[in-house]
């Protein structure tokens, strides 16, 4: 899993789920169309910021609605890091969004998948919100641990999921980093 696509799955795992099919390429604006997905050449922290937007732009109306808590999750996303000292270097990105997305065609979430993936992590999730630190979480793989913390939700809770798992899951606990760095520059 890149970098991006770890991004805007810890924004919202279902537009993640979205981003898995789509092959990326470079272009001048962010455009989703015939299963490709366009990125400027801009810092990373934007890149996401309008990689996730973009896709939450392209959703079919039933797909918007379903996520549409998502939304603030990316929106809180962009005021971290315009806050951050990341903030000058991206909020010409962040302010220009709307020239910098276009929309092309309308894209799904395959939600039988999604819950296909929910049902096979929902005994971790449901013993991290008891406090248990349940066995084989070492073994779970980094989009595993992502979607267990987007289904926290509630942000001290996630923090305390994303804890536990980057203490007893490598695979996750590299990728963090990995997106920090990116995020970074």
């Amino acid at each position: 899993m890149n970098p991006l696509e770890f991004c805007v799955k810890s924004l919202s795992y279902p537009l993640g789920m979205v981003l898995e099919g789509l092959s990326q390429g470079k272009g001048d604006v962010v455009e989703v169309r015939n299963g490709r997905i366009t990125l400027p050449e801009v810092p990373f922290a934007a890149k996401c910021y309008l990689t996730a937007k973009a896709i939450y732009m392209s959703l079919d109306p039933v797909d918007a609605k379903r996520v549409s808590d998502d939304l603030q999750g990316i929106n809180d996303f962009a005021e971290r890091i315009l806050s951050s000292k990341l903030g000058p270097l991206v909020e010409e990105y962040f302010k220009r969004g709307h020239e910098l997305i276009k929309r092309r065609e309308t894209v799904g979430i395959d939600w039988l998948e999604y819950e296909r993936r929910k049902e096979k992590v929902k005994p971790y999730f449901e013993a991290l919100l008891t406090g248990k630190e349940p066995e084989g979480l070492e073994n779970l793989t980094v989009d595993e641990c992502l979607l267990i913390s987007y289904l926290a939700r509630e942000r001290k809770l996630k923090e305390r999921v994303n804890a536990v798992l980057g203490k007893h899951n490598s695979g996750f606990r590299k990728a963090v980093v990995e997106y920090f760095k990116a995020l970074r520059g």
